[in-house]
């Protein structure tokens, strides 16, 4: 981000300052203007992300309170306030290369022809030739075919080299189609760890969101498996009326294993307009099915957290 972005942000955090007639706002954007005058290159779009939550809060008619001290010894983002509903807001900044999906060679769309109404996610090495793309497009048709939710396969010669990969991701309408960034798994364990020190940080028996900001719209997609695990063929459930298989979850998010019993909440947006002014995207929002916060407490996160449009 240019300096002339985070002056454009500033003013306007100076400006609201000027306008608030709320005690707790006003000391907290006075910090964030300090934080953000004070931040380095590296910490800055995380200090960025922090500071857009908080606006967006801000405009959702809540008092927030900025580095509230838990009684384990940490702090939280953010606490906010609206008509008698409280909640503590964990900031986290996905920091991975912003993935541009390239177009799936048509060799391969056209071999991936499957009445199987799933979603899988594919790679391949950029540097196939043609003779290589039908061999891979073989290996994957056939795969898709006799493969099941849960299942990946990897293509490779004989070096060992990764050729390509396949990954039938979760039950869907129709087959769709999704081209998976090289470093999937790489990042998934970076939402991981970032969901594991969020949970460390949330405020014992109260409703806590944990708020991940990253670059890459389909990144949600890694936050929903990092949080509700991988789905997976389910044999110990009922299939749903119509259907030969059921799915479910494995246990290798951080809910469906049962971790952070205070973090009930979860939200995703994506940092906008970085050669600009910056911004958030709307935003996806998850609700925790076992230990569920209140209704009140869902209700003024969605209304706090999410928007309409970008902003």
């Amino acid at each position: 981000m240019n300096a002339a972005s985070v002056g454009k942000l500033i003013d306007d955090l100076k400006r609201r300052a000027h306008r608030t007639t709320d005690d707790m706002n006003l000391a907290t954007l006075v910090r964030l203007v300090q934080r953000l005058e004070h931040a380095t290159a590296d910490r800055l779009p995380s200090v960025i992300s922090e500071t857009l939550v908080a606006r967006r809060i801000m405009l959702a008619g809540c008092s927030v309170e900025a580095e509230t001290p838990t009684p384990t010894g940490r702090t939280c983002d953010f606490r906010l306030w609206r008509d008698g509903v409280r909640l503590h807001v964990h900031v986290k900044r996905l920091d991975a290369p912003v993935h541009t999906p390239p177009t799936i060679p048509s060799i391969l769309r056209g071999a991936l022809r499957n009445k199987q109404p799933v979603r899988v996610g594919i790679r391949w090495d950029p540097q196939l030739n043609t003779l290589g793309l039908r061999r891979l497009a073989r290996a994957f048709a056939g795969f898709l075919q006799e493969g099941v939710v849960g299942e990946s396969l990897s293509v490779r010669d004989a070096s060992q080299r990764e050729l390509g990969n396949l990954r039938i991701d979760r039950p869907a309408e129709k087959l769709e189609l999704r081209v998976d960034r090289p470093d999937r798994h790489a990042v998934l364990e970076r939402i991981d760890r970032l969901l594991q020190r969020a949970a460390q940080q949330c405020m014992p028996g109260q409703a806590n969101a944990i708020m991940v900001v990253g670059s890459c719209p389909h990144d949600a997609d890694l936050l929903d498996e990092a949080l509700l695990g991988r789905f997976v063929a389910r044999w110990d459930q009922s299939p749903r009326r119509g259907e030969r298989q059921a799915f479910g979850r494995d246990n290798s998010g951080l809910w469906s294993k049962g971790s952070a019993r205070d973090a009930g909440l979860a939200c995703w947006c994506t940092l906008q307009g970085l050669d600009g002014i910056p911004r958030l995207s709307a935003g996806e929002f998850w609700l925790r099915s076992d230990r569920a916060p209140t209704p009140e407490s869902a209700a003024l996160a969605r209304a706090a957290l999410l928007r309409p449009r970008a902003g």
